[in-house]
Parts: structure tokens; sequence; C-alpha cells
């Protein structure tokens, strides 16, 4: 964890000395512990720190031109860590880097002469930055001292023992002061409209925490985190944070996701018309709607009259909810209008041979019989439709055979070959558009050949009938 380093404009002040070979002074390199502030700052408290931390400071320094002993024109002073010093128990100098500063642009004395007037100073341009551990103990005016060496560059034979004099060092002091645990900041319980499957994507602002020892801040953590789906109902979010010392705090807020949307319908029947012969109504069925939701991802879809149901003659409004989980609903409705049509009644009159209004028509086995009829529907005459004769066994069973009618003469005609027939009695109807108009009996007297029995010959002998009859 970065600890919060101290801006330059305040400088670690450091006094440093150089002492050139050959004079009782020389020039002196300066540090400027404040950059900002005018003057030279020679010493500085860096205040407190917390237990453990790490410190970065800038040093600057400053070349005045003192005594006899002069830094050539063009050359640069380098300082670097010497490594040794002084640090407080518990503490330590983590790291010190090197500074070369700028060579002499200032007109300057040659050694051996005094320097002029004004005194010529220039600021090295270079800053070594000195980095410092804090003990972990608290307690106040912790001492540090950094040592530096020195040397000039480029070199020059009258330097000379240059460095005899004083070393360049700096001393500081810091207080250490107990962590102090990060302050957690959280939002206010709320209530939210749910915006997904399920419930509501926590997305929130308002957590953050702040910490006067660690740089940057520490980042608090919530659970359920953010980007988690919340179910409907009240969640307790709980968050919490720690620096870098192990310190923490902890917090939490309630997030309560309600779903106060209805769903939507889709897919409505429109309104239907029918007619029925049913006195009692009809039976309709329909396609039910569907329905979506933003939360419920399958809300009940209910129809009442259900499809399917027997609906009354008249207007009947069928009506459509759709309900959520959360008991929203919405509704939308169509109408089922059933009609009653009697059914139609069809009558018919049997013209000769076969007669109308008696009994039977009889004829022998293999007679070709001329049917002639007139068909009524509702007491209309048809001279157009769909119209046939239908045989059927006296005895009940199948359809023996089937044959058109067709419409000329002012009737409807059929060729009736009782060939094709192997038994000897029969039920004759005669039905226009699927309605049966009338009916006959016939009767065949004689013996059914072995080729019409199709292999079942029969001797019946019936009773003789005269007459014809109008069957209902």
């Amino acid at each position: 964890m970065h600890r919060r380093p101290f801006r330059r404009a305040t400088v670690l002040a450091i006094t440093g000395l150089l002492v050139f070979a050959g004079t009782a002074m020389a020039d002196q390199l300066l540090a400027d512990g404040d950059v900002v502030t005018p003057g030279l700052q020679g010493t500085r408290a860096l205040g407190n720190v917390a237990a453990g931390a790490e410190v970065s400071v800038d040093v600057g320094f400053r070349l005045t031109c003192t005594g006899l002993g002069h830094v050539n024109a063009g050359q640069s002073v380098v300082l670097g860590w010497a490594g040794g010093g002084s640090k407080p128990p518990g503490g330590d100098i983590v790291s010190v880097t090197s500074a070369t500063l700028d060579p002499l642009t200032t007109p300057w004395a040659p050694d051996g002469a005094g320097c002029p007037s004004p005194v010529p100073s220039q600021l090295g341009g270079a800053y070594s930055t000195v980095t410092l551990r804090a003990p972990t103990t608290p307690a106040l005016g912790y001492m540090y001292t950094v040592v530096y060496t020195r040397s000039l560059t480029p070199e020059d034979p009258s330097d000379g023992s240059a460095f005899t004099g004083p070393a360049t060092q700096v001393s500081f002091t810091l207080n250490v002061a107990g962590n102090t645990a990060p302050t957690l900041t959280v939002p206010a319980s709320f209530e939210i409209e749910g915006n997904t499957t399920g419930g509501w994507t926590a997305v929130w602002s308002g957590v953050s925490a702040t910490d006067p020892e660690d740089n940057p801040d520490p980042t608090p953590t919530c659970d359920p985190a953010a980007g988690s789906v919340l179910p409907l109902g009240t969640t307790p979010v709980s968050c919490s944070v720690t620096d870098s010392a192990g310190a923490s705090a902890t917090g939490g807020f309630d997030v309560t996701v309600v779903d106060t949307t209805a769903p939507v319908l889709s897919g409505m029947p429109g309104d239907q018309s029918l007619t029925t012969a049913d006195p009692s109504g009809a039976i309709v069925t329909y396609q039910s709607p569907t329905a979506t939701d933003v939360v419920d991802p399958s809300p009940a879809v209910v129809c009442a009259p259900a499809s399917g149901s027997t609906f009354p003659l008249g207007p009947t409004n069928v009506t459509c909810t759709a309900t959520d989980a959360s008991g929203r609903s919405s509704a939308a409705s169509f109408t089922v209008d059933v009609t009653f049509v009697a059914p139609h009644t069809a009558s018919a009159i049997w013209l000769e041979p076969v007669g109308d209004g008696q009994d039977a028509f009889e004829a022998n086995h293999s007679r070709t019989i001329p049917v002639k009829v007139r068909l009524f529907v509702d007491g209309v005459e048809r001279s157009s439709g769909q119209a046939q004769l239908t045989l059927t066994p006296c005895g009940g069973g199948a359809a023996a055979l089937e044959l058109p009618l067709s419409w000329s003469g002012g009737r409807w005609n059929a060729s009736l070959d009782t060939s094709m027939l192997p038994g000897d009695c029969y039920t004759v109807a005669a039905s226009i558009d699927g309605a049966v108009a009338g009916t006959f009996r016939l009767e065949l007297r004689g013996e059914a050949s072995p080729a019409r029995s199709n292999g079942q010959a029969t001797s019946t002998t019936l009773p003789r009938k005269v007459g014809h009859s109008k069957p209902r």
C-alpha cells in the first residue's frame, strides 16, 4: 500500500557543507527544505506519521560562494548516500537517491580568490529523494540522520583533498501516531422497481471510504456485490473496508425491490360471431393470449369463460387476465356472439311408379326402377343442390348403395337397378344438401342371382304389399 507522500512544497531541509583542500574556507552546499517558501530551510519536522508507514521527501540544494576554495566553472557536485547516519529503533532509512547538481553558470571566483560582490549563489536543479520508514511504536520526536558522499565532475587536479571538511548530512524528526481506522460511507436504505427477470440488477452509488494514512483510499466491498440480481422483497447489503494497517469499518443498508408494473397481454383474440341450431348454445374454442412481465418470467393467464366452454345464445364477454408473481394484473376482453338458427326441414313427394302415401313398393329382383321425386327445404321446392338416393338394408347397417339424383322435367330423377342389390329389403332415402327429405320401403321378390348376391344367393318369399307410402 502506498502512503501519502509529502509535497515538494514541504521538502525536507538539509544542511550540507563542502570544504575543499588548500583553503580555510570553501563554497557551501546548503539544502533548501521548502522550494515554495522564500529562503533556505535547514531542517524540517515531518509531523505525525502512521505506525510503520513509509514517507518520501525530496531534498533540494543551493551552492553559495564562500572563502577561497571554489567549485570550478562547468563542474557539478554529485551527492550520494554514504549509508551512514542514524535511525531510531524500529525505524529505517529505506533509500536515498543520488543527485547531480547543475554545472556552474553564474560568474564565480577562481581558487585562491575571494568571492565577488554580490556573493554568487546557484540552485542545484536536482533533488535527492529520501524514503523513511516510521517505527511501529507510537512516540514523539523520532530522529533520523542521512549522510551524503560528495564528488566533483568533471574532475580537476586542482580539486585536491576537497572533501576533508564536515560531511553533508540531514537530520529530521517525526511523530508516530496510532493508526486511524478508515471511514466508510454507505447510502441510505432505498426502494427500487425491479428491472430484470427475478428482481433488480444491483447498481448503487454512495459506497466509498476514506483513510487518513492510506493513499489511495482503501476500496470497500459489499455483499451482495454490485451486479448481483436482488430478488423481490428486502435484501440487507453488508459493506466493509480495511486499511493497510488492518483497521476496518463496517456498515450496510437495505434494498427493497418491488414490482409495481403489471404484465402485458399479447395475442388477444378478436370478437367472434357464430350460429348454432342448438337452443342451449354452442361450444366455442379460441387461442388464449400470452403475457410478458419485466420481473416474472411466466405470468399466469386465465380467460373466462374458458376456451371449449358452451356459450349461451347472445353476446358473451370473454375476459382474459394476466397476473404476475407480485399480484399485479392486467386484463383485456373480446366478445363472442352466438345466434340461434333453426335447423332446416326437408320433405319429399314420391312420384310414380313409387307413388306417395303408401307403405311399401314391391318389385322383382333385377328390375330397374325409375325413381322420381320432388324435394323441398323449409317448404320451398329445390331444383338445385346436392341430391341423392341412399339404400340401407332394412335390418340396419352400412349403406348398400348411393345414387345421385339429377334435376329434369320438373323433378329429381334416378334409375335404380335392383340387380345391383343382393338383399330383398331396403330403406330408400332421398336427401338434399345432407338433409333427409323422405324415405320409402323397397321389397324385392324372387331370388337374387349368384352374381348379384356375390355368391350369397337367398330365396325369400316376401309378403305381397300393394300401394306406396310417403315416409316421414
